[in-house]
């Protein structure tokens, strides 16, 4: 138990040889300079440009919308050409339209049929009238299915 009164000198004197360590002390090293080029200007021609990301866009733009069904036989331009207004782009099967252009042909045939009918029906009953033979309400349905006929002509 000779150690319990010195335990404290003990470990200040420990403490103190830490601190003072090796007998060594620090000392500040300044870096080395920088080394510095130095260069005369150069006069030369420079092209000013930016680089940027985005989106473009066509200036003009048509929508090309369909006005008829139909299967396209053929395609009368090219993506990105030129066109001149009128100039027909595409070519629709025409054997659809043709009979229903003959089909129509053929109600207007018919519809004219009925109204020389309609009028000839007319003027016989507007000769009868005259002579008393027929009666008033036979002229008008006559007239009637005259001006019908002429109707349905313009509608054909």
């Amino acid at each position: 138990m000779e150690f319990a009164g010195r335990g404290p000198v003990l470990a200040c004197s420990a403490l103190l040889m830490l601190l003072t360590g090796c007998g060594e002390q620090n000392r500040f090293i300044a870096p080395p300079s920088p080394k510095v080029t130095v260069e005369l200007p150069v006069q030369q021609t420079v092209t000013p440009y930016l680089e940027a990301t985005g989106n473009t866009a066509a200036v003009n733009t048509v929508k090309l919308v369909a006005r008829v069904q139909g299967y396209v036989q053929e395609i009368k331009y090219q993506d990105g050409a030129t066109v001149k207004k009128g100039t027909p782009l595409f070519i629709i099967e025409p054997q659809p339209y043709k009979v229903k252009l003959e089909q129509a042909q053929a109600g207007e045939e018919g519809a004219k049929a009925t109204l020389i009918n309609a009028e000839a029906e007319f003027t016989r009953q507007q000769e009868l009238q005259a002579k008393d033979v027929s009666t008033q309400a036979n002229l008008d349905r006559a007239r009637a299915n005259r001006d019908t006929a002429r109707a349905n002509v313009l509608q054909a």
